[in-house]
């Protein structure tokens, strides 16, 4: 009885076992020709600067898309890597995939997107395609809770790379070639159209609020110089969300955690975005970098927290 039991579990979880393999291997083509390949870039010239003192920038794509590292590189007279993709492959991972590969000394500028639900930590079908197409190696730094939390994705990420068999090189702001040296998106961008604005949750889940302070612990152990500023919002958002953002705001001073500048030093006007209310125009990176860089020499000389 006890070894029939034991072949029927076998027999139930050895194709459950198979499929999730195949899908979690599974590579998207499209993903292949853009710029989530700088999860691997950026993971390549963070290895060939070891030893070395750099600033590392950590965020979502308002990080890829809103920062020119050229700026910072210049006046910190330090080589910059932006290892930014997209806010899809959660906080955790954001973090997670490059930790290894910080030494004592490196500035790290950490610059986390708004949301605060445990989408927000764990990520969605986004961690699974840019995991599965440029860094295999990272599954291996999911926790039982980050699986649990990120399987219900599995079958909508295994369809978007069946969809995208055959998908060629392309051009464009979301494309590999837009990509510079630091991980920047590269790629001239003119203000256009945004019809909608995010909603973001004004209580931060305590799991996410966790992995923040495992950040800052994680920071201070290292001997990084850790430099937490709020991400870039388009104006328009910023007004229609600015109670839920304050709320987020006062619920991480009161976790030790405070942001390092005014959430409304990094708004800026309606016109200065590209495409989202996070990706700003190659004029508004310019812009946000001028600030994020003094705001970076402010934190590194006096270490003083503001959140208000």
């Amino acid at each position: 009885m006890k070894r029939l039991i034991i072949k029927s579990v076998l027999l139930v979880l050895i194709p459950v076992i198979v499929v999730t393999f195949m899908m979690i291997t599974k590579s998207d083509a499209w993903s292949v020709h853009s710029h989530e390949a700088n999860a691997a870039l950026a993971y390549h010239r963070l290895d060939s600067l070891r030893g070395q003192q750099k600033v590392v920038i950590i965020a979502g794509s308002n990080g890829s898309f809103s920062i020119n590292s050229k700026i910072l590189s210049d006046s910190l007279h330090l080589p910059v890597v932006n290892t930014s993709t997209h806010a899809g492959i959660g906080v955790r991972m954001e973090f997670e995939m490059f930790k290894d590969l910080l030494e004592e000394g490196d500035i790290v500028i950490f610059c986390p997107e708004y949301y605060s639900d445990k989408s927000t930590l764990y990520g969605e079908t986004t961690l699974l395609r840019i995991l599965s197409t440029h860094r295999p190696d990272a599954y291996s730094k999911m926790t039982y809770e980050h699986w649990r939390s990120i399987l219900k994705h599995l079958g909508d990420h295994y369809l978007r790379a069946l969809r995208h068999i055959g998908s060629k090189p392309f051009d464009g702001a979301l494309s590999k070639q837009s990509l510079n040296a630091y991980g920047d998106i590269s790629y001239p961008r003119e203000h256009g159209e945004i019809e909608a604005v995010y909603q973001f949750s004004g209580v931060m889940d305590e799991e996410t609020a966790a992995y923040y302070q495992y950040i800052h612990h994680f920071a201070k152990e290292r001997g990084l110089k850790l430099v937490y500023l709020p991400p870039t919002l388009m104006k328009r958002n910023y007004q229609n969300q600015k109670a839920q953002i304050d709320s987020l705001c006062n619920f991480m001073s009161s976790h030790d955690m405070p942001l390092q500048a005014a959430p409304e030093r990094y708004v800026f006007d309606d016109s200065l975005y590209f495409d989202t209310p996070y990706h700003m125009t190659s004029r508004g990176a310019d812009l946000r970098t001028l600030n994020l860089l003094s705001d970076v020499k402010r934190v590194l000389s006096m270490q003083d927290d503001v959140c208000k």
